[in-house]
This record gives C-alpha cells, structure tokens and sequence, in this order.
C-alpha cells in the first residue's frame, strides 16, 4: 500500500457510514411519509365526523307538515262574513172582499108578500145585544130595519123557533141579498139569505 493511500480499513469504514447514512435517509423519508399518511387519515376523520354531524339534524317530518297545513286550514275556515240582514218589505194588498158594495134595499114592504132577505140576528129576548148589533150593522149598510118577530120563515132560517124576534135587511131579488150577504160578511157580520113573508104592515 502506498503512502497516501487509504488502508482497507479505513475504506470499509467510509463505506459503512455512507450506507449508515442511505439508512437513515430512507428511515426519515419513511417516517415522513407515515406522518404524512396519518395526517391525511385524520382529516378524513374530522370529514365524516363533521359529515355525521350535520346529518343528526332532525328533518322536518311529514307529521309536522301536515300539522301546520291542518292548522292554517282551520284557521282559515274559522273566518266568518257578516252579511247585513236582509229586509223584507211585505206590502199589504188592500182586501176585495171588504169593499164589496151593498146593493140598494127593497123601498116598499106589503102585508103578507115574499121578499128576499139577509137575516142577520134572532133571539127571544127584545133587550139581546145581538139584535142592537144587527140593527147596526144594517143602518151602517143604508138599510132601515128593526127588530120584529113578523117575519114569517127568519128565525127557521136561522134554526131558531118560529115566533122569535129577528133583524133583516130585505132586497129586491136573491142576487142581491147573496151580494148583500157576502158584503156583510166582508166586514165581520154573518146573515143567511131566506125568502120571508112580511106581515105586521097593515
């Protein structure tokens, strides 16, 4: 070996650190690329953590949907309209009936002849108010009567006994004691229409 020269031992050295050293290189390389995969590990860990985390929000269920929807539903059928009452005009029409006319009375009366009559009243007593009330009513209609009980057939035809005080308004023909009838009877008062013999007149 010549002077100057590295011994052998010396070489083997050197080449001992060297590979030492490449050792250690890849050691720390690996090392490095543990602490690299651990770190992408851990933020993989904090993204799903933070991914089940938004998704424990409970959603809004169908219940509640339908809760509100039914709620806004009677709310809205609970509002009432107040219309303003209605008025209703009834105008009365004045009655027909009560304006019928009453024909003319029969003037002349003789002893013992047939005349149509309105009987209106009968009663066995001369004092009853039902004859003052028919005595009335007839004056009110222009006829002139009184009571009497000699009209032959009035008080039969009021089925009351023969011989009975009657009150009657006489016309000239059946029509017109049934118009008289009916105007009398317009205005409240009764009458049946007969055919009487007048006596008590000579």
């Amino acid at each position: 070996m010549k002077k100057g020269e590295p011994g052998r031992s010396g070489w083997s050295m050197s080449r001992r650190l060297t590979e030492d050293w490449r050792i250690r290189r890849t050691m720390r390389q690996a090392s490095l690329g543990l602490v690299l995969i651990l770190a992408i590990a851990a933020c993989s860990a904090d993204v799903v953590t933070e991914t089940t985390s938004t998704s424990t929000t409970p959603p809004v269920t169908v219940a509640d949907t339908l809760g509100t929807t039914t709620t806004i539903a009677t709310t809205t059928s609970s509002v009432s309209t107040t219309l303003p009452p209605t008025t209703t005009t009834t105008t009365s029409q004045p009655s027909t009936t009560a304006s019928l006319p009453f024909p003319p009375g029969r003037e002349s009366l003789e002893h013992g002849s047939d005349t149509w009559a309105v009987v209106l009243a009968g009663s066995a007593d001369f004092n009853d108010p039902v004859l003052a009330e028919a005595v009335e009513a007839a004056e009110e209609a222009g006829y002139v009567t009184g009571p009497t009980d000699c009209d032959i057939g009035a008080a039969e035809a009021l089925g009351q006994p023969a011989g009975n005080l009657t009150v009657s308004a006489y016309l000239e023909s059946e029509s017109d004691a049934e118009a008289a009838r009916l105007a009398f009877e317009a205005r409240g008062v009764t009458g049946v229409v007969a055919l009487v013999q007048t006596f008590c007149l000579d």
